[in-house]
């Protein structure tokens, strides 16, 4: 037997492992403790708030948050409801104007322009300091009663439109005040068609127009010029150009609103905070189960045990006869106890029986007729029963002699020159390595001839 001072106690993680299993009864107590105990703190914390008749922190977060749902879900319907009015709005117009049908590139004009010439008597009659001319009052009047009064069905068999803004796009009246003239201007898709409509507005200027105009003075019409000609309309296809990039806008962000709006449904509204017990419940569980296993670990390590035959052949070089399976399961075979001590022992011997007739196979075969001492840290009595069963087994092969409980029991290592070998005891989980390095100690100063160890 030779002590190895080089040996460095190794914690074996699966051993540990098993060491906290196998105490899931505490580890489930001190967890629902503290499930129980944070729940309890977070009731009582809430109840003193609302006692003060104020609101908790997630409380007064949810009346905000709700808030600022539903003014979500208000603006984007409101968004929603006023883009589908301007695109509908601008769709309307694209289908009932009939100037935006018409081909910018190839568009016809028919102009007749129109001078006003004042009467003899009028002009005699004027004052010699009247700085107006009475043929601005006369063309104002021309520009006013033109399309006033129109007749819807006529305007939409001549114009294809009875709506005033439409008309208004399609024909047009100005005067030039300088001048004295007034222009009438028609807009359409063909030659035809303009002269056409120019003949009715023009006949409706002297018919209507010119019998209201006599009445603010006395005059006379006269035609200057007239035209009708083909022409590029430059400003008509940019109108149609921005009017479909604008509809285009307006449906891209109508898009964005209605998936901004499926997303808030989707999400619903902000839940009401609740009291967290079962949350708090959990963290409490967890903590609690944290903390006991945390002393467990802390205990398993300190207590520093045996809990391997392989610790005592690495640090004494002693071989082991044999090492029994030991449940540190407090019901063995029961319950989740069971189930641990499956995965622990899988595939190890398990039965006691045959571990001890391997045990008295080997010591038989190797001390036959010699003179043992079995000793160790193990307390007497435990000892004593062990030894009862290896009697039975070795049936006189070898003497054996029992002395326990060292290294207090000094008594034990005294006449330990008088057997022919000694063999080393100890009991898994149970033998603290402290007290048994003390023990092989006392049997090196004793001059005892350790042959090996037995774990038990």
């Amino acid at each position: 037997m030779q002590i190895n001072k080089n040996y460095e106690t190794e914690i074996d993680l699966r051993d540990l492992f098993f060491h906290l299993c196998y105490r899931w009864r505490s580890i489930l107590i001190a967890a629902l403790i503290g499930a129980i105990a944070l729940a309890t703190f977070q009731y009582l914390s809430i109840q003193r708030i609302h006692a003060e008749g104020k609101q908790t922190k997630e409380e007064k977060q949810f009346e905000i948050d709700l808030q600022d749902y539903q003014d979500s879900v208000k603006n984007t319907k409101s968004n929603i409801r006023t883009y589908n009015k301007l695109i509908k709005e601008k769709n309307d117009y694209l289908d009932e104007s009939i100037y935006m049908s018409l081909d910018s590139q190839n568009e016809w004009v028919a102009n007749k322009r129109y001078f006003i010439k004042m009467a003899q008597s009028v002009m005699d009659a004027l004052p010699d300091s009247l700085q107006e001319d009475p043929a601005d009052y006369v063309a104002s009047v021309y520009m006013a009663t033109l399309k006033s009064g129109l007749d819807v069905d006529e305007m939409e068999q001549l114009l294809g439109t009875g709506k005033k803004e439409y008309i208004d796009e399609l024909v047009g009246v100005w005067a030039d005040n300088a001048a004295n003239t007034i222009t009438i201007q028609v807009i359409g898709p063909n030659e035809e068609t303009v002269n056409k409509q120019m003949d009715y507005f023009s006949n409706r200027m002297v018919e209507v127009s010119q019998p209201q105009a006599q009445t603010v003075a006395e005059h006379t019409l006269h035609l200057v010029n007239e035209d009708c000609l083909s022409r590029t309309d430059t400003g008509l296809s940019e109108m149609q150009d921005q009017i479909n990039k604008q509809i285009l806008n307006w449906q891209t962000a109508l898009k964005e609103q209605r998936e901004m709006l499926n997303e808030l449904e989707e999400d619903g509204e902000p839940t009401a905070p609740g009291k967290h017990l079962v949350r708090f419940a959990v963290i409490g569980f967890l903590l609690g189960a944290l903390l006991l296993a945390g002393i467990q670990l802390a205990k398993y390590t300190f207590a520093a045990k045996l809990h391997s035959g392989d610790e005592l052949m690495e640090r004494y070089g002693l071989p082991v006869f044999g090492e029994y399976t030991k449940s540190r399961a407090r019901h063995p075979g029961k319950g989740l106890d069971k189930l641990f001590e499956r995965w622990e022992f899988n595939h190890a011997i398990t039965d006691a029986e045959a571990t001890t007739d391997s045990v008295c196979a080997l010591l038989g075969e190797r001390f036959a007729g010699k003179k043992l001492l079995l000793t160790g840290t193990v307390p007497a009595e435990r000892l004593n029963a062990y030894i009862d069963c290896l009697h039975k087994k070795l049936d006189g092969t070898c003497e054996i002699v029992t002395a326990g409980g060292l290294p207090m029991n000094a008594d034990a290592i005294v006449d330990v020159k008088d057997f022919d070998a000694v063999i080393l005891v100890e009991e898994k989980h149970i033998s603290r390595n402290g007290d048994i390095l003390r023990a092989v100690e006392m049997l090196q100063i004793g001059g005892a001839d350790v042959k090996g160890c037995i774990v038990i």
